[in-house]
């Protein structure tokens, strides 16, 4: 690489870093320590909990800043090696508490649930969070970005901690234990600050009942920003080593196209792997993970979806390798365009290559964060064998909510070939919950190594945005990206492009008497244009109204003016072809959510329009029933039902998704997806059987398969199944 490439980025960062100022602080609370031993079975009797005096909690939804409608008594204590937080949700009314279902992670409203969310680093943008049920299930995820962008809340990840509840005729009782050593912090003079948020969650009411106080206006309840700040003292900074060797066996059918005999014939291989994980602690505030022969054979399929636009397809990682600190690795443009997306490593068009092995190394230290990643996969066809690379460093400047970064790609293979990307990028709090984003990137590759070519392998963004839910709020942003710009290792939803997005909302709350507990309008829009062109390709343009109730309903209208200008024919499912030329077309969508506190539960959407130059009708629906909090029934189904005159077509593209969970425990469970896709014609099945008789030990049971439900719609037959897997897998985790 060009060392002057380096300069303008480095320039750029070094001239923000000389701006850095004191962090303004908060008042920091206490939190009593103990030397009692307390046993987690959610009774919440050792007499040491009422020597604590609860936590002062308030509503923030429905009526904020009002008592909770039922008595609530949430306490924090922590000993040398544990967190702990006790919940006693009384009710007077027990036999209607909301307990619906068993599901691990389960993120949503149709249970009761207690917990907590810890900004261990203090850093007021990222957390872990750590919630249990009536039923004493469990849900952890982390938090990135002040949840402010769609991959905020990572469900994905998982990690070592006990929680346990019961019930009785006052109500339920929680607790929950964090070990320290599953939290990454950083210990100055043998003392850490973190901040905490935490609540209950009564259903009935729909009701959030939080600590430190919040209202609607300040957003989501899971923000890192508005935390809490708790002080600790001579807390375990020990790291434990977790070691996790996997064995595999199973069986891959595969039906083979046979050019010479015009026929079909079946291709059976045995798969058998052993493979191994490890967790390295580097110090308190620092991590290295290790594998090798990495595999992903229990991740759950993706959905299923249908291209009806000129954009690529995005589909999000599930892989739990890449789900430890993430969101350091993350420099998005505001939507799905991103310099790194980890399914680029080890999938190439939708099919897994080996992966050899890698590491990745991730920690923070003061006001720096930095993080590091290398993987090696194997090759797959006429696909060399790869490596993949990724530097990423953060400093927190000018406030608490504010930084500075720098990124470096690299992805290369041992034919020559490589692609390299390197970026920096700002997110600065200019004034109280205003916020202003700049990203800029630029690509090399063995084709387009001269990165001073003008802006043609440069991509650049800038956001101003408003992160609150008072009054007026706005996101503005403009972006360019020149037509040699490749994130090799990224995501773009287009090429070669100038964009300008806006989304403007005024947000009403009406007083507590009202059973409405926020409504208001919004406009979201945006124009592209190609920079080859110089003309106009996407202009949208979408002005609504939006209701949520303070039982839970959301209801929502809007109406959409839009203008596609194609220079090239655009194929769209169903062997529809539309011509070149300009298209303006208006259309109408309304949908309405139920309150996902009851049993049965819903969204149903539908909408009406122009479509280029024909007409589209869109009907969603996606049930959600829990039969038992043993049997959970999830559904959806999306029906286009495309109408072109000029081509005497009428196509429906739909889509049916069916996902059966059955839990015998907490410990062990069977879930089942079945999907149907009306333009491939295939029905994929997956039935995945998980026992997980504690944290790090998984023996799963998995099988994944298809079936064709046209045979006879080509003049060879297809076969019956295009393919199937089957497999165990058991893993096991040694901790050192």
């Amino acid at each position: 690489m060009n060392s002057r490439s380096i300069l303008i980025p480095s320039v750029v960062l070094a001239f923000l870093m000389l701006i850095t100022t004191r962090v303004i602080g908060q008042k920091v609370m206490t939190i009593t320590k103990i030397t009692e031993a307390i046993v987690i079975d959610g009774h919440v009797d050792e007499a040491i909990w009422d020597k604590i005096t609860p936590l002062n909690l308030t509503q923030k939804v429905p009526n904020a800043g009002d008592a909770p409608t039922q008595l609530t008594e949430l306490r924090i204590a922590y000993d040398d090696e544990y967190l702990y937080l006790s919940g006693r949700m009384y009710d007077n009314e027990p036999d209607k508490i909301v307990a619906n279902s068993k599901k691990r992670d389960d993120f949503t409203e149709n249970s009761e649930w207690m917990g907590f969310l810890i900004d261990s680093y203090n850093d007021r943008e990222n957390a872990l969070a750590f919630f249990v049920t009536p039923t004493g299930s469990k849900l952890d995820m982390a938090l990135s970005n002040d949840v402010q962008s769609p991959t905020g809340f990572n469900l994905s990840w998982n990690s070592y901690w006990d929680a346990a509840a019961a019930r009785n005729e006052n109500g339920w009782f929680a607790e929950i234990r964090i070990p320290f050593s599953t939290l990454p912090f950083e210990l100055v003079d043998n003392e850490v600050v973190m901040g905490i948020t935490l609540w209950r969650y009564y259903a009935r009411n729909d009701e959030t009942d939080i600590f430190p106080p919040r209202d609607l206006s300040t957003g989501s309840s899971f923000r890192p920003s508005l935390t809490q700040r708790f002080l600790f003292k001579d807390i375990d900074q020990r790291k434990p080593v977790h070691i996790t060797p996997y064995v595999l066996g199973g069986m891959a059918n595969t039906q083979v196209h046979s050019v010479s005999d015009n026929a079909y014939f079946n291709e059976q291989k045995f798969k058998k792997e052993i493979g191994i994980d490890a967790k390295v602690a580097l110090g308190s505030n620092a991590t290295l993970d290790l594998t090798v022969n990495t595999d992903f054979a229990q991740v759950e399929v993706d959905d299923q979806q249908v291209n009806l636009s000129r954009l690529n397809l995005f589909f999000p990682e599930k892989r739990l390798f890449f789900q430890e600190r993430s969101s350091l690795f993350e420099f998005n443009f505001g939507n799905s365009d991103r310099i790194f997306h980890s399914r680029r490593i080890g999938i190439i068009n939708g099919q897994q290559t080996r992966i050899y092995g890698g590491a990745r190394a991730y920690g923070r230290f003061g006001t720096w964060e930095t993080g590091l990643l290398n993987m090696q996969t194997g090759a797959l066809g006429e696909i060399a064998s790869e490596n993949f690379s990724v530097f990423r460093i953060r400093k927190r400047v000018l406030n608490e909510n504010s930084t500075v970064g720098m990124i470096l790609t690299n992805r290369t293979d041992f034919k020559g070939q490589y692609n390299t990307v390197y970026g920096v990028d700002a997110t600065l709090r200019v004034h109280k919950q205003n916020y202003l984003s700049i990203r800029w990137a630029q690509s090399v590759t063995d084709e387009k190594s001269n990165p001073f070519n003008g802006l043609d392998q440069t991509k650049y963004f800038i956001e101003l945005s408003k992160r609150s839910q008072e009054g007026l709020t706005y996101t503005l942003n403009y972006g360019r990206a020149g037509k040699d710009y490749l994130p090799g290792i990224g995501f773009e939803h287009r090429p070669d492009f100038n964009q300008f997005n806006h989304v403007l909302r005024y947000n009403l709350f009406p007083d507590d008497k009202s059973k409405i507990a926020q409504h208001g309008p919004y406009l979201t829009g945006g124009l592209t244009w190609g920079n080859s062109h110089g003309q106009l390709e996407t202009r949208n343009t979408h002005f609504g109204y939006n209701i949520l109730t303070k039982l839970g309903w959301t209801y929502d209208i809007r109406f959409q003016s839009d203008e596609e200008q194609l220079f090239s024919p655009l194929a769209l499912p169903g062997e529809v072809e539309i011509g070149s030329g300009r298209y303006p077309f208006g259309s109408a969508f309304a949908s309405i959510t139920s309150p996902s506190a009851n049993r049965l539960s819903y969204f149903l959407g539908a909408g009406t329009g122009n479509f280029y130059n024909g007409k589209k009708n869109t009907l969603l629906v996606a049930p959600f029933f829990n039969i038992t909090p043993d049997f959970i029934v999830e559904a959806s189904y999306s029906h286009n039902q495309l109408r072109f005159k000029n081509q005497f077509k009428k196509v429906n593209v739909v889509l049916t998704r069916l996902k059966l969970l059955y839990t015998f425990s907490t410990k062990l469970t069977v879930n089942a997806f079945i999907q149907h896709n009306s333009i491939s014609k295939t029905y994929l099945g997956s039935i995945r059987l998980r026992y997980n008789p504690k944290e790090g030990n998984d023996f799963y049971f998995v099988f994944n398969g298809d079936l064709n439900q046209d045979r006879f719609r080509n003049e060879l037959v297809l076969p019956k199944s295009n393919g199937n897997t089957v497999f165990i897998k058991y893993s096991h985790t040694l901790h050192f």
